[in-house]
């Protein structure tokens, strides 16, 4: 969905805003520049746990880097398009403003979830899930890339440079934009696996205008380089991966010989009190590691917090104030998880008894 409305939005600012996008770029410029630092304060704020329903998906589209990657996306496939077609004429008079504003709601994006996964990744790596680590990972090379590109996309700054070195230099675009595709399958492929739409749709969206793209990029080459030829093997090739690469990632992630009649969750054996005292219990959630504080009085759990999480919004909200809520107000670990968010609901559970494992009488 945040895909959806952010190529609607791309498509808006190009078809109505060119003309004003070319005139007044430095004003753009500062617009994205205001919003980029309104999705950072709001992630450091804390305000973006608060946000439901359709006022949490408007704000994806920043929060996620949805209208970024959707500005990108066009960016791209301007420079794939047949030379005569309308939406290369449309774009391409306005395709280093595109990648300017792009590159400024990327650099929001990862400054806002910076704050949690970076942090991580260079502080204990070994408490991020694998594809977490390698997405983080790989936010860091598209960074890497993406700040040259950024900076020579300014016309005083191209102008100073030689045209050959300027284009050999854009040409990194093409393993920025592979980059892309990879985060996003690594953020999503376990989600869509476990049956939830909004990856579903994501990775199937992302995947056929990504492989569409190539496919054209490709035919381009082969007619440039007289290979005309090529050019029905090349869009059967990437046909076949779409439809291949979906099939493996949407395959279940449990054979039919391993997916029995699930057996009754057993039920956490605990003490008649606890001994009084503040402890600490860590698991590992949907992302990655998270850790908990549980305070014991009068043998009974008074409060369980959680002080340390890398799990998505709104998830973990809704699991911390599901899980550690029930478990204050019945005095038990025995509770039931939220349905949306049943991994981290398990974590959660899982850290509040390894902490209070240290409460048990002698």
């Amino acid at each position: 969905m945040v895909l959806l409305i952010s190529l609607l939005l791309a498509f808006l600012i190009v078809h109505f805003s060119k003309t004003f996008l070319k005139k007044h770029a430095g004003l753009c410029y500062c617009v994205a520049l205001l919003i980029s630092c309104g999705v950072v304060a709001c992630v450091y704020s804390g305000a973006a746990q608060n946000l439901t329903g359709i006022p949490q998906t408007m704000a994806n589209v920043f929060l996620q880097g949805g209208l970024a990657g959707a500005l990108f996306i066009f960016v791209m496939y301007a420079g794939a398009v047949p030379d005569k077609s309308a939406f290369r004429k449309a774009v391409m008079p306005i395709r280093g403003q595109l990648s300017i504003l792009a590159s400024i709601l990327t650099l929001g994006h990862n400054i806002a979830y910076g704050k949690t996964y970076f942090v991580y990744l260079f502080t204990q790596a070994s408490s991020l899930r694998l594809n977490v680590l390698l997405a983080a990972l790989c936010s860091i090379v598209m960074i890497l890339i993406m700040l040259p590109l950024f900076i020579t996309s300014f016309l005083c700054i191209r102008k100073k440079m030689q045209p050959k070195k300027w284009k050999r230099l854009q040409r990194l675009a093409y393993i920025f934009y592979a980059l892309m595709f990879v985060h996003v399958l690594l953020l999503n492929t376990t989600s869509a696996r476990e049956g939830k739409w909004t990856a579903i749709l994501n990775i199937t969206l992302y995947s056929l205008l990504f492989l569409v793209y190539a496919s054209l990029r490709l035919c381009r080459w082969a007619q440039k380089s007289g290979h005309e030829g090529w050019t029905a093997t090349i869009q059967l090739l990437c046909s076949a991966l779409m439809i291949g690469g979906l099939v493996l990632i949407f395959m279940p992630i449990h054979s039919e010989e391993t997916v029995v009649q699930p057996a009754a969750k057993e039920i956490y054996q605990e003490p008649d009190a606890w001994v009084d005292g503040k402890y600490k219990g860590d698991a590992i959630g949907y992302n990655g590691r998270l850790t908990v504080s549980v305070v014991v009085k009068d043998g009974k759990i008074s409060r369980a917090v959680c002080t340390g999480n890398v799990e998505d919004e709104p998830y973990i909200t809704d699991a911390i104030d599901g899980v550690l809520g029930a478990m204050v107000e019945r005095n038990t670990t025995n509770v039931d998880t939220v349905s949306s968010a049943t991994t981290s609901s398990d974590a959660l559970i899982e850290a509040v008894r390894k902490a209070l494992d240290k409460a048990i009488p002698e």
